[in-house]
């Protein structure tokens, strides 16, 4: 496998736009980021959980603006939306936005802490997928609010997300002229677009290598499998025993794990596929309902490279999943 080290300052490096700067510019970049986060993580989920939603915008607001420098796609993906719920003051799927926003903040600090005394690389092979996520996933989001009426919703998305491409503009334009079905179908044809766009980027694998989604939901299996068909040979498990059994049968590339499951959940598989030599640097994923800070730093703690709350769509399935099998 390649040296993980180096994987990771490849990851963080496609994230950040000033890169390519010298090796004490950037570890000084990386310096401000990791206070920048830990500040801004806490300071939203106190603002959050107090329900000072001015102080809450503003925090985002700051954030937003940090991300734009850090190339974190999913964040700010996930901080727009935020931001849109909170000046609207609807709290829809603002809990769970807000935990995955914390989630793929800490994972962030903490690869940036990582990639702090590696070599300079010039990978920036992320970078390109993570752009079509963002879009597909804006796209849909607003496609999906057009239909429903809800045009305000759509034109604030629509409007935060005009920076990542001119087709925003022209929707946004469409929206204020009020011609929605023109809008509608624009959404729908660029999401189609974007979704190609993703996996022209990544290839196909034809199932030459494997992934392990663990859960005792049968639906989340079928999401998984469904979502990286084609691409990886996917075997599923609906308990922890099921999954250490195909462990030793076959040679597993990538980890979806639940927490919340009958008999070993899915911190003690963690911890025991990390026990196995074979699988001390597979990559690890928790896809899962349980998303609190404790259970992001213990999913932490033991090793896990992503952590993913339900949930999930099947165009971040696949590119989550590609992320990390890139790093072979």
């Amino acid at each position: 496998m390649k040296n993980l080290g180096e994987a990771y300052y490849n990851r963080i490096k496609g994230m950040f736009v000033p890169f390519g700067h010298s090796p004490e510019a950037i570890e000084r970049d990386i310096n401000n980021y990791i206070d920048k986060i830990e500040f801004y993580t806490e300071q939203i989920e106190n603002s959050f959980e107090s329900g000072a939603t001015t102080e809450l915008i503003k925090n985002l607001e700051e954030v937003q603006k940090m991300l734009q420098k850090v190339y974190a796609i999913p964040c700010e993906s996930n901080v727009i939306i935020l931001l849109r719920s909170a000046r609207l003051h609807d709290s829809q799927h603002s809990r769970k936005l807000l935990q995955q926003t914390i989630a793929d903040l800490l994972l962030l600090s903490i690869e940036m802490q990582k990639a702090q005394h590696l070599g300079v690389s010039d990978s920036h092979k992320y970078k390109k997928v993570e752009v079509n996520e963002q879009i597909a996933v804006n796209m849909s989001a607003v496609g999906r609010l057009i239909e429903t009426g809800d045009y305000d919703k759509a034109r604030s998305i629509v409007s935060d997300a005009r920076s990542t491409t001119d087709a925003f503009g022209k929707m946004d334009k469409m929206l204020v002229g009020r011609e929605y079905n023109r809008a509608g179908e624009l959404a729908k044809t660029l999401e189609k677009e974007h979704v190609g766009h993703i996996t022209q980027s990544i290839g196909k694998d034809k199932g030459t290598k494997i992934v392990l989604a663990v859960d005792d939901r049968p639906e989340i299996l079928t999401t998984v499998t469904a979502a990286l068909r084609g691409h990886y040979r996917v075997l599923a498990a609906p308990d922890g025993q099921v999954a250490l059994q195909i462990m030793g049968q076959h040679k597993v590339d990538l980890f979806f794990l639940d927490i919340d499951m009958p008999g070993m959940d899915g911190f003690e598989l963690a911890r025991r596929i990390r026990a196995d030599r074979k699988y001390a640097d597979t990559p690890i994923l928790f896809l899962t309902a349980h998303s609190s800070r404790d259970h992001i730093a213990r999913a932490i703690n033991l090793g896990s490279n992503d952590f993913i709350v339900k949930p999930a769509t099947n165009i971040t399935l696949l590119a989550k999943a590609r992320r990390y099998m890139d790093m072979d």
